[in-house]
């Protein structure tokens, strides 16, 4: 593989304690002759949260065309009116049965206005997300075998 096969850069924050690194798809490296492009996907469908961005008229986001054994939760962005006085972000959260409801909470039909207020509304909904997909479900039940291992060693 190249030498650069996890990307030369990436976006890092801190939120309340929390270090958080992003795996953006565009960042990861970009492999003209293959078409699976396995470097993208490594990292991106080993993750537990994914955040997705869409534009206006883009088509609704269905988890169901990404597979992964990690992807447990999906929060999916839309801008609305970008690039005007009104622009507006709604966000919308998919998660299976399995993984228990987390915060913060989101009002029906609720907007960022200007985008005010969505990045910590992000953050917060994604750590916390991760950590819900961690207590519940197949992801759990990995956690808890993994933890009784290491305790009857």
């Amino acid at each position: 593989p190249p030498a650069d096969s996890t990307g030369t850069h990436s976006l890092y924050t801190t939120y309340h304690g929390y270090e958080v690194m992003f795996h953006v798809s565009t960042m990861l490296p970009f492999t003209p002759r293959n078409p699976q492009q396995l470097l993208r996907k490594r990292h991106i469908g080993n993750d537990i949260v994914t955040i997705v961005f869409q534009e206006p008229g883009a088509l609704p986001f269905s988890p169901r065309a990404l597979r992964s054994h990690f992807q447990h939760i999906f929060i999916v962005v839309r801008v609305h009116e970008p690039c005007t006085p009104h622009t507006a972000y709604s966000v919308a959260v998919v998660r299976p049965e399995e993984t228990p409801p987390f915060g913060p909470a989101l009002a029906a039909g609720q907007r960022f206005l200007g985008g005010a207020g969505l990045r910590p509304f992000l953050l917060a909904k994604a750590i916390n997300g991760e950590n819900a997909a961690a207590r519940g479900g197949r992801l759990g039940a990995m956690a808890a075998r993994t933890r009784r291992q290491y305790l009857q060693e």
